[in-house]
């Protein structure tokens, strides 16, 4: 890893104007960013003393990655479904899947599925991790905590697991990467429901216990980063 991965932090943004503007009192698109800032990167850097002033003085904001997060108010002014139609191809086929598009409600089927049908959707449009930090498990505790964040009142948080960084896949590819994420997201409770869509029920209490032990293992990793030794 590139840094001490305890330093990562979250940073939460959100912007909307005082006169709502179309969906904006029905959507809410939310982009979180995972990085280090330069300031606390470098005092961690002094303290292990492995450095000079001037590596210090260069030293520049780390990037992590980034999520893209779009809550739906279900008893917003607008109908849902033409809200997340506005939003990314991915948010609309995810609305087509969980919604009764004509009633603007949530599908009887996904709301079987639900142990308290009633609150907002969250939805998980992308995580994207800079190359140099992917295969450490970051995904799901930095996926998992900004969850946390989001999704209070939420009935549920859905996602369609596919490649996101925006490369050029065959379809084979897109299946193999897809059930592969599809196996990563089920780490913080993420459940398949239909036509590639997963889901987590906000309600219930197993996405908290496996948060918890994706922070313990979280928490390994950084005590096993700064138990090795570095230039």
């Amino acid at each position: 890893m590139p840094a001490d991965p305890s330093l990562i932090s979250l940073g939460y943004h959100h912007e909307h104007t005082l006169e709502a503007f179309e969906f904006d009192d029905t959507l809410e698109v939310w982009t979180v960013t995972a990085r280090i800032d330069a300031d606390v990167l470098a005092e961690g850097l002094a303290a292990r003393g492995t450095v000079d002033q001037e590596t210090l003085d260069a030293v520049e904001d780390t990037e992590v990655g980034r999520m893209s997060f779009v809550r739906v108010r279900m008893c917003g002014p607008d109908h849902p479904f033409p809200a997340m139609d506005s939003c990314t191809g991915d948010v609309a086929r995810i609305g087509e899947t969980v919604l009764d598009v004509a009633l603007g409600e949530l599908d009887l089927a996904f709301e079987a599925a639900l142990a308290h049908p009633v609150g907002d959707l969250l939805v998980m449009d992308r995580v994207v991790l800079d190359p140099a930090w992917r295969g450490f498990g970051l995904g799901p505790v930095l996926a998992g905590s900004a969850i946390r964040r989001l999704a209070q009142d939420c009935v549920a948080v859905v996602c369609e697991p596919g490649d996101a960084d925006g490369r050029e896949t065959t379809d084979e590819q897109h299946r193999e990467a897809a059930v592969k994420l599809g196996r990563l997201w089920s780490r913080i409770g993420l459940e398949p429901f239909r036509h590639g869509v997963h889901f987590l029920d906000c309600h219930l209490q197993r996405p908290r216990d496996l948060l918890a032990e994706r922070r313990k293992e979280f928490a390994a990793l950084c005590r096993s980063w700064r138990d090795q030794p570095h230039l």
